[in-house]
């Protein structure tokens, strides 16, 4: 009949949307884009240790004794060295330093760069980002999304997202299949925010 060439049905409209809403769908909004070097300018290291050390003084914390009680219950209750600590701390601190020149920033972006991390990452990571899928190339660094996204979220369900950032890795080919509709999968590095470790 003149039916047979057709054996699939064309995707109805309901069809697509049941697709689409499988997912959960975040409000758009525009972003500015600025190159970090023209925010060099207004970095001030030395205030921001003030603070810092102003901050720690006043309200009595040591955010070094804070991470070691916070690490206590730990698996196997170990607790973890001073050294890790301090790395942590260490690690924490020159992500706040470098997102102190402009502390709006939801999205950094530096293809084939390096990723700012929020905390000390795995030695290994490098070993475990995996080749890309569909060519089989390696993935680079391409952006990361930071922290104050979390606050501006708001998606069509109740769905609610926290992470201290996400670090996503894409492949160094920038490879695309031929007649390929939807995106490539790539890989990403989530960091948990250490403030929810803190608080927990």
């Amino acid at each position: 009949g003149p039916g047979a060439q057709d054996t699939h049905p064309a995707a109805s409209e309901d069809m697509v949307m049941a697709m689409a809403g499988a997912a959960p769908v975040f409000q758009p909004f525009y972003i500015n884009v600025v190159d970090e070097a023209d925010c060099m300018g207004f970095l001030d290291t030395d205030h921001a240790d003030k603070l810092l050390k102003e901050y720690q003084q006043r309200e009595h914390v040591d955010l070094g004794q804070m991470m070691s009680e916070s690490f206590a219950g730990d698996v196997g209750n170990e607790k973890y060295e001073k050294s890790e600590v301090k790395s942590w701390d260490h690690t924490f601190q020159k992500f706040m330093k470098r997102i102190s020149m402009c502390p709006e920033q939801i999205l950094r972006y530096s293809w084939g760069g390096q990723p700012l991390f929020i905390t000390c990452p795995p030695a290994n990571l490098d070993q475990g980002i995996p080749a890309c899928s569909n060519c089989g190339s390696s993935r680079v660094f391409e952006f990361q999304l930071m922290p104050t996204l979390v606050s501006m979220l708001q998606s069509d369900s109740d769905l609610s997202v926290e992470f201290g950032t996400v670090i996503v890795y894409t492949c160094e080919r920038s490879c695309w299949p031929a007649n390929h509709q939807t995106p490539l999968e790539e890989f990403i590095f989530v960091q948990e925010d250490p403030d929810q470790r803190l608080f927990k």
